[in-house]
């Protein structure tokens, strides 16, 4: 069963330190994907995230040319149309009436017969370059020189792409039609056979050394949501407080928010930053204790870090009009949803909008996470 971590991408400074995590992950093989699924708000963060991962998904939207950086054959699907573009010379345009190769914009070959738009292959043999579709071979010509570059756009079409990527192995760069949860919710229906990891890109800490018993148990239980014990997270906190006596009352009380919402924690910068500071001096408290039970979550939840089988991802496919509310609310309710915590598992999430209006110092929490990292990465790496 194959995992995948998805990430709501991003803000670079984020997911700097974000990656230093998920790289461990990758190399112990204890993921299999990472997906960044591109909310970013600017254009800088979106270039970031392009040079650090591979295009997997284009969008609708795709009007200019992307690289593919590709090692061998390219596999794609797509609802309509594709353009591709070799070596920089060679043009390929895919649609339903009329499919043609130009070279330096010169029409070379075309066919006229419906484009077939799932099983297709890229692929070039002894200097020709060749579209399959479903084995069969379906548009040609000879080229001057190996498969060098390949570049891609998609206008009015999503296209699912399979290669094998010549840097950023593992990454992979998921574009959205929309800035909004859409795509990545009905993206994920069908994979039967995977772990769906969902991830902040402000989780600035994973404990990477429990991650493999967080998966076993999504994969060996019949839970729905499977939550983190997530710091800076008013419900986890509660407990860390309350049930394991994990942060003392004489340095902030930590109560249960009203159905599981918002809360003086959500609500107060100076409270976050206190606590984030104190889970970092006594991060070996936290994360060597002995922990029994998982705690059952009926109320609202906030869902910064949370895995779900991908064979029941269908339930979840159109909660993306408002998901927090719906994942930890309506489903709970009206759907019997079964969402628990899993207290083993520790991440830190940096910041809620409404903290940083009131006081959390964002940069030097940052910046003492990383320094954290260092000092934790040959126990993260065992």
């Amino acid at each position: 069963m194959s995992v995948i971590l998805s990430v709501f991408a991003g803000r670079e400074k984020n997911i700097k330190l974000l990656k230093k995590y998920l790289d461990i992950a990758l190399e112990k093989k204890i993921i299999d994907e990472v997906h960044f699924w591109n909310n970013t708000r600017n254009k800088e963060d979106e270039a970031f995230l392009k040079t650090i991962s591979n295009l997997k998904r284009s969008s609708s939207t795709c009007n200019t040319y992307i690289p593919l950086r590709a090692k061998g054959d390219i596999k794609f699907n797509i609802a309509n149309g594709i353009h591709f573009l070799v070596n920089g010379l060679y043009e390929i345009v895919l649609n339903n009436t009329r499919s043609v190769i130009h070279k330096n914009g010169v029409e070379i070959v075309s066919v006229k017969k419906p484009f077939q738009n799932e099983n297709c292959i890229l692929k070039v043999e002894n200097l020709n370059l060749c579209i399959y579709i479903s084995n069969e071979l379906f548009i040609s010509t000879q080229i001057d020189a190996l498969l060098n570059t390949v570049e891609v756009k998609t206008v009015g079409s999503v296209c699912q792409f399979d290669y094998t990527p010549i840097k950023n192995n593992g990454y992979w760069f998921m574009d959205t039609c929309q800035k909004s949860w859409k795509n990545y919710y009905q993206h994920y229906t069908g994979f039967n056979d995977s772990v769906i990891l969902k991830c902040d890109d402000d989780i600035v800490f994973i404990d990477i050394c429990k991650l493999p018993d967080f998966i076993r148990f999504i994969k060996s239980n019949d839970y729905d949501l499977v939550f983190a014990n997530t710091i800076n997270n008013g419900v986890s906190a509660y407990y860390q407080q309350n049930k394991f006596n994990l942060i003392p009352k004489t340095l902030m009380d930590l109560e249960y928010p009203r159905n599981g919402l918002c809360g003086s924690l959500w609500s107060d910068g100076k409270k976050a930053n206190q606590l984030h500071n104190y889970f970092i001096e006594n991060v070996d408290t936290f994360l060597k204790k002995e922990y029994t039970e998982n705690i059952p979550i009926t109320t609202r939840f906030s869902i910064n870090f949370f895995g779900y089988l991908g064979k029941n991802w269908h339930k979840i496919r159109n909660c993306y009009n408002d998901d927090e509310r719906i994942l930890t609310v309506n489903y709970v309710k009206k759907s019997n949803f079964k969402n628990i915590l899993f207290t083993p598992f520790y991440v830190s999430h940096l910041s809620f909008y409404k903290q940083v209006e009131t006081g959390i110092n964002t940069e030097d929490l940052l910046k003492k996470y990383e320094m954290l990292f260092l000092q934790k990465i040959n126990d993260l790496k065992k």
